[in-house]
């Protein structure tokens, strides 16, 4: 998986919604960015005996931290908190590395719908200060070389019975056609009715509802 396709994406988006003067800046790090996310991605990927949860999120905050649920050196984050998974296995994790080590030994595996870790520092355009059918716009034009990507990657360590849920019930709402046709189209589910979602509000994970997955 490389970045060239999403870089004609992002440049046609960008001159298209008058954002044309940032984009060299953007696209510095942008590129530079979904070059490591996607490493990290992968090598994680590449540890998962069998998934058998799969975590359907929006993209890292990244920026000059690094921050990503899969980087070990970074601090967890509102997203998904070490807490969060003790309460559902009903253990004590030590660290981040022993909660990648956990997560991938019962098959939870989280995948991004966009490749572009915006924010409102490190790029002149976010998932915030652009208006929702622009957000819609972008995700959907990478949808085929991005997100089906990584589900095709997915595809041959992925359980019989696999639950697929949303992180966010905004995404859900958003994106939900264009998410449960790929993976209707590629066998995860059988309808859109299957992907359930486990937020609460105020923006942390609902611990009951992530159980009862």
């Amino acid at each position: 998986m490389n970045y060239d396709q999403s870089k004609e994406i992002l440049k046609v988006f960008y001159r298209k919604n008058n954002f044309t003067e940032d984009f060299e800046r953007d696209n510095q790090y942008l590129e530079m960015a979904f070059n490591e996310i996607t490493e990290i991605w992968f090598s994680n990927l590449a540890q998962i005996e069998e998934v058998k949860y799969l975590m359907i999120a929006e993209a890292p905050l990244w920026g000059s931290s690094k921050s990503y649920i899969y980087n070990p050196t970074t601090p967890f984050t509102q997203f998904f908190h070490k807490s969060d998974l003790e309460y559902v296995l009903n253990i004590a994790i030590k660290d981040k590395t022993d909660f990648l080590n956990r997560s991938r030994k019962i098959g939870l595996l989280i995948i991004d719908i966009s490749p572009f870790p915006l924010n409102s520092i490190d790029t002149s355009i976010n998932y915030q200060s652009i208006s929702k059918l622009l957000y819609r716009e972008l995700v959907e034009r990478t949808i085929p070389i991005f997100f089906e990507k990584k589900i095709k990657a997915i595809q041959p360590k992925k359980s019989n019975d696999i639950k697929v849920f949303f992180r966010y019930a905004r995404v859900q709402r958003n994106f939900q056609d264009l998410i449960s046709k790929v993976l209707i189209d590629n066998d995860f589910i059988q309808s859109k009715k299957d992907i359930m979602e486990i937020s609460k509000q105020g923006g942390g994970i609902d611990k009951l509802k992530f159980k009862n997955i």
